[in-house]
């Protein structure tokens, strides 16, 4: 049985517009899966015995087949202004996180993750999901310059995904420092941004997109 990720996030959008952190969108999303497939067991931060450095953000087991979620969630707060859930009223202050280049290195590296996953687990993997929720629009776009040191990396919408991507060369150390290595794909990935809230229409960090790339 594969996971309908379309149906869990549209669950997901009438039970919170907002998430506090990248472990509150976790448990959410978990506990989504969990209600919607009585039958799946459900684990966190889940360590595989064939990498005891690794940590998968959930793994589901649905007869005993794997499906692991990767999960990012970076939050815009341009005007340091407390944002309210209009489904749950409660309100948060968002964090201004930047980092953009990083964020879409690490989110190409868990596609590169869950590659690994089905080669280690090829009689039990299923499908993976790598999924990218944020307030921060510039994501869905191309890079503003043409030198711009994270082009392949670039998770801009309709933007395709495929074998080596690197660092520009002029790249600064302290810019990849810890991630220096290119990341390799074997899939072709699209990237197909799409609308999960609209907190507040007035402002330009009010309104969350995700991206969900499947990997099977």
């Amino acid at each position: 049985m594969s996971i309908n990720m379309t149906e869990v996030i549209k669950t997901l959008q009438g039970k919170r517009q907002i998430f506090c952190s990248e472990a509150d969108f976790q448990l959410e999303m978990a506990w989504v899966i969990k209600e919607r497939y009585r039958d799946a067991k459900v684990r966190l931060e889940y360590v595989p015995t064939f990498d005891d450095k690794m940590h998968i953000d959930i793994l589901v087991f649905i007869s005993n087949e794997w499906i692991p979620i990767e999960l990012k969630y970076k939050t815009k707060n341009s005007k340091k202004e407390k944002m309210t859930d209009q489904i749950t009223q409660e309100v948060f202050n968002l964090k201004n996180q930047g980092a953009k280049d990083i964020n879409c290195y690490l989110y190409l590296k868990d596609i590169m993750r869950i590659e690994s996953i089905k080669e280690q687990e090829k009689n039990n993997f299923k499908e993976g999901y790598a999924v990218f929720l944020t307030n921060d629009e510039t994501y869905l776009n191309p890079p503003q310059k043409n030198n711009c040191v994270y082009k392949d990396f670039s998770l801009e919408d309709g933007a395709i995904k495929k074998g080596k991507l690197e660092w520009a060369e002029h790249t600064g150390d302290g810019t990849k420092k810890g991630i220096e290595d290119p990341i390799t794909l074997k899939g072709s990935y699209k990237m197909e941004w799409k609308k999960f809230s609209n907190v507040a229409e007035e402002r330009s960090d009010g309104t969350f997109y995700y991206l969900v790339t499947k990997i099977i």
